[in-house]
C-alpha cells in the first residue's frame, strides 16, 4: 500500500470503519448495482462517505485490481439492460412455477401424470 498507516486518513485522523468494510463498500459501489445513496442508506453512512471510500480504495488498492478487470465494461449489456434481463428471468421463473402448479392440480383432478412422456405410458 502507498499509505504507511492504513488506519489513518490523509490528515492523520483515524477511520471510523474497518478496512475490510471500506473495501467491501467501495467494491459494491464500483460493481455498479447500487447507487451511492442506496449504499449509504444500507450501511447507515453519512453523505459522500461512499465516494471517500472509493477514492481511498483506488489510491490504496489499485495495484490489486488492474484496469482491464472492469467487468462492467467487458459485458455487452448496460446496467439498465441487465436489470431488465433480471426482471424477465424472474418473471419466467414465476411462470414456470405457476405452470408446474397447474400440472400438479390437473394430475390430482384427472388422476394422470402429465409430466410423464406419452411414449412411456
Amino acid at each position: 500500500m502507498k499509505n504507511e498507516r492504513p488506519n489513518k486518513r490523509k490528515g492523520g485522523t483515524e477511520w471510523n470503519h474497518s478496512e475490510s468494510l471500506r473495501v467491501q463498500i467501495a467494491l459494491e459501489y464500483l460493481d455498479g448495482d447500487f447507487s451511492q445513496v442506496q449504499i449509504e442508506r444500507k450501511y447507515g453512512l453519512s453523505p459522500n462517505t461512499v465516494y471517500r471510500f472509493v477514492s481511498w480504495y483506488k489510491s490504496n488498492h489499485n495495484h490489486l485490481m488492474p484496469e482491464a478487470v472492469n467487468v462492467a465494461e467487458e459485458l455487452p449489456f448496460s446496467a439498465k439492460e441487465r436489470r431488465e434481463l433480471k426482471k424477465r428471468l424472474a418473471l419466467s421463473e414465476l411462470k414456470v412455477a405457476v405452470l408446474e402448479k397447474v400440472i400438479a392440480i390437473a394430475n390430482e383432478e384427472y388422476g394422470t401424470d402429465l409430466k410423464k412422456k406419452a411414449a412411456t405410458k
